[in-house]
């Protein structure tokens, strides 16, 4: 489970690009201060101390004497709710600034930066050597001109001491500035062949690729691509890149060629098409081919980069779509765009944030894990773009943009984050003499939520799910979890009591799928005895139900290097197996643990000892957590990993070999891809009952719904603490939120608590919720605009029967409209249906497209939604 020094929304980095951070264009009232003159200004450099009289302290922060920083005092003491303010500081003109602070942390922390009252952001400083040393962190802010404010605050934990803050003007980051992408001129059309409902044309300077639904334009002369959807240009000035020993382009290569007689005519397991190669070349350089998969149906292609050489070569950075054009994205809509950046795992309370398109150059560059839309979400149009091969690279995907528009957009394999994928050292190198990029699937959808739908299901059609072995129920599994109850206290007899509780309160009571339910143990069995698990899972058989267990592959959470790592007779001591970084030092730990090596044979004994050891005991169902410590970036045992995903990937297939279908597999902490290796996955961190926990499991399912059914069986919504939500209406909205996210349906109350079993005996025993619940169908959000928070009205639809759940995060009552047009249930114009509230089943009659909603603090209501005949 989780422990951390902060809770903070997890927030993109990237080793080779700095992360942009911006102000609002209004600004707040504190940037009409006096100027701040800075303590020195060199080479166009604008040093401002952080202790300086002209700024703010709240809370404990103030100025500290510091004997080793400039000025002699530092900013310190910034932890307890307390915030360093700058204040006046002066830009000459608007535009992107390099922003470098000098700091001092002898251990990792955070802060939370806003530019002129703009939305904070997260960002985790690296340790430096000791309290005595002064380490540097560079972002990138946008600065209005003239004065300015810059805020810093503890993120909720404790910050580093700040020394100083030096600026410079990024003349390279000009709002606006740069090519429009355009592709030139193709040249005179020379011949057209048909491939089914595929159209290549050939012209003397490229070609053109059509399907139904759009066109691949190509100029062999620029090197530049463009794709067009219903006749219009979508993304356009695109082209390849690879990082050798410099980064080089496909532009930069002199020949671009294509042949036709090397398209190939394909069928996979999405469809059939036609693929389509041009080969760039030049001198003694590695070649590039950039591949494009054009399907017959559906909206969307996919494209790779393949670098070929006679002798080896080496990256960890290949991008197959690369752009920097003003307006180089432009889907063609712009009421209210958005760009999704999604975390690239659940560790650490990380949120989705649909960002403002316009935030890529106002307030950030941003990188997003493996996927991203970029849609409008008044008319939902959008462009999805993500990875569907898993083997090799973690995906990144950057942009930023303007005026509606993105005029940077980099996906590439290769991607690494101290706050994001938690590496601590850059991603590791692909060598050989043939190196592919991740492969990328990019499509243009009338809704971006029916892309985002589409792009799991063509992830699952290259790489199923885990299949259900033949002793496992395929349903949805139901049942009790020991974390939210008990937690480290958990004990053979607080078990018996659990399993006997629910045997004779609740199982009976519709709280079942087919008559299966779980008692699961979560961390901290280990206070058990192997005689009192052994009576344990007897005594969960004996009342008619299931046993699940716990279990952390990729971690160790001792210090003790020299301890013997079980399972190995003595061969391998913890020092042998944890993971190192290409120097031979431990990596750090990550939520309190050491990484161990997927691939070294200690760590696979280690595996065959546990699973075997819970295989003869009778479990059913394993909870396997921090398994993103299996995807760190390292020097592995096995020479012929290169990378943390090619680890991971080989220390998933060997859980899933050792434990031979015997289990319901459900993956904890984990990264989003690759999927094939459990039946589900938790969409978000721990949750713990309240409120606030109940909408930050749901921002999660805002932009994480697509999951469930296609990459996963089931998304897991965490288990139901329900007392900890305080009121009746709170738990009922943990379960509401439960029930409608997939689900893997789990309750963990404490059962000798009186509260705990009227909350339990009073929303766990509704056939109806549970009978919606077991469906195991994920509710769509109606909106896509709600920043890092929860949409607050989710629908879905089953056969043309809807269901609806309505939301109020607040401590205060709330009125709510439901537009049913919007929500895809009513079409334009009047109509009558039966509303009828799920709970009560009582029902009203509603006329036209609104329904009106009132809730009490923390409540949430769920509604069944028929048309009248």
């Amino acid at each position: 489970m989780r422990i951390h020094p902060f809770t903070f929304f997890q927030k993109p980095f990237m080793l080779f690009l700095s992360i942009l951070l911006a102000g609002s264009v209004l600004g707040s009232s504190l940037a009409s201060a006096e100027p701040q003159q800075p303590s020195q200004t060199v080479g166009g450099i604008l040093s401002y101390e952080a202790e300086a009289s002209q700024n703010t302290f709240t809370g404990n922060a103030g100025a500290v004497d510091c004997g080793f920083c400039s000025g002699g005092q530092k900013a310190g003491n910034l932890y307890g709710g307390s915030t360093l303010t700058f204040n006046g500081i002066h830009a000459d003109k608007a535009g992107i600034y390099n922003m470098n602070m000098f700091y001092i942390s002898g251990d990792s922390r955070a802060a939370s930066i806003s530019v002129n009252g703009a939305e904070k952001e997260n960002f985790s400083f690296p340790k430096t050597a000791d309290w005595n040393t002064i380490g540097t962190y560079q972002i990138q802010i946008y600065l209005n001109q003239g004065s300015n404010t810059i805020l810093f605050d503890d993120a909720g934990g404790y910050s580093p001491d700040f020394d100083k803050m030096e600026l410079t003007f990024d003349s390279a980051g000009e709002n606006g500035s740069g090519p429009d992408g355009s592709i030139g001129d193709l040249g005179k059309q020379k011949k057209a062949t048909s491939y089914g409902s595929i159209t290549l044309t050939e012209y003397a300077n490229g070609f053109k690729v059509s399907n139904p639904t759009y066109e691949l334009l190509y100029n062999t002369s620029t090197g530049l691509s463009q794709y067009n959807w219903n006749g219009k240009p979508v993304a356009k000035g695109l082209y390849s890149e690879i990082q050798l020993d410099r980064m080089v382009a496909s532009t930069d290569y002199k020949h671009h060629k294509f042949y036709k007689n090397q398209v190939v005519p394909f069928e996979d397991a999405t469809g059939k098409g036609i693929k389509v190669t041009v080969v760039n070349e030049d001198g003694g350089m590695p070649s590039l081919s950039q591949i494009y998969y054009v399907y017959e149906d559906g909206p969307y292609l996919l494209t790779e980069t393949v670098a070929s050489h006679h002798s080896a070569i080496s990256t960890g950075n290949i991008a197959p779509i690369a752009m920097e054009a003003r307006g180089g994205i432009d889907i063609g809509s712009y009421d209210d765009n958005r760009v999704l950046v999604v975390p690239f795992d659940n560790d650490a309370w990380s949120r989705y944030q649909a960002k403002s398109m316009n935030t890529g150059l106002n307030n950030g560059l941003y990188v997003s894990s493996e996927l991203t839309a970029i849609y409008d979400n008044t008319s939902r149009n959008g462009l999805v773009i993500g990875s569907v091969t898993h083997d090799t690279w973690k995906t990144g995907i950057y942009w930023s943009g303007s005026n509606d528009k993105l005029n940077k957009l980099r996906v590439y394999g290769g991607f690494t984050s101290s706050t994001s994928t938690w590496d601590t050292i850059p991603h590791g190198k692909i060598t050989g003499k043939q190196i592919a990029s991740p492969k990328i699937m990019v499509g243009f959808f009338e809704d971006y939520r029916t892309g985002l739908e589409a792009f799991g299901q063509v992830n699952a059609a290259i790489q199923p799910p885990l299949a259900f072995g033949k002793d496992i129920p395929e349903g949805v599994p139901v049942g009790w979890n020991s974390w939210g109850a008990y937690a480290s206290d958990l004990s053979f007899d607080k078990a018996v009591s659990v399993s006997n509780y629910f045997k004779d309160h609740i199982q009976n009571h519709s709280f079942n799928n087919e008559g299966n339910i779980y008692i699961n143990l979560d961390s901290y069995w280990d206070n058990m005895t192997d005689q009192q698990l052994t009576d344990l899972v007897q005594l969960i058989h004996s009342n008619g139900q299931k046993a699940g267990i716990y279990y952390s592959p990729f971690v160790y959470w001792g210090n003790n290097m020299e301890q013997e790592v079980e399972g190995t007779n003595g061969k391998y001591k913890y020092g042998d197996i944890v993971l190192r970084d290409w120097d031979g030092n431990v990596l750090p730990t990550l939520d309190g643990a050491y990484a161990v090596d997927p691939t070294h044979p200690g760590v696979k004994q280690r595996i065959d000892y546990y699973m075997n050891k819970f295989k003869s005991k009778g479990f059913e169902y394993i909870k396997i957590d921090f398994l993103s410590h299996g995807a760190m970036e390292g020097k592995h045992y096995d020479a012929n990993v290169e990378t943390g995903i090619q680890a991971y990937n080989q220390g998933m297939a060997y859980v899933n070999e050792v434990l031979d279908g015997s289990m319901f597999i459900s993956a904890s902490i984990a990264p989003l891809f690759p999927s094939q290796y459990a039946h589900s996955r938790r969409i978000s961190c721990d949750i713990d009952g309240s409120i606030g926990s109940t909408e930050y499991q749901l921002n999660n399912l805002t932009y994480g719904w697509w999951q469930n059914g296609t990459i996963y069986h089931y998304t897991d919504p965490d288990y139901m603490h329900l007392t900890k939500g305080g009121s009746m209406e709170g738990a009922q909205s943990r379960v509401h939120a439960a029930a409608i996210s997939g689900t893997v349906f789990l309750n963990s109350d404490d059962v000798t608590d009186p509260t705990a079993r009227q909350y339990m005996e009073t929303l766990l025993t509704n056939p109806e919720v549970n009978g919606l619940a077991m469906k195991g169908k994920a509710f769509r959000p109606v909106e896509g605009n709600t920043g890092t928070q929860a949409a607050n009205v989710f629908v879905l639809d089953d056969q043309g029967t809807h269901y609806v759940a309505v939301f109020n995060y607040t401590q205060n009552a709330a009125q709510r409209t439901v537009d049913l047009v919007r929500a895809g249930i009513a079409s334009e114009g009047a109509a009558s249906y039966t509303v009828t509230d799920v709970w009560s089943g009582q029902s009203q009659k509603v006329s036209g497209s609104s329904l009106d909603v009132t809730l009490k603090a923390a409540e949430s209501k769920l509604y069944k939604i028929v048309p009248n005949p």
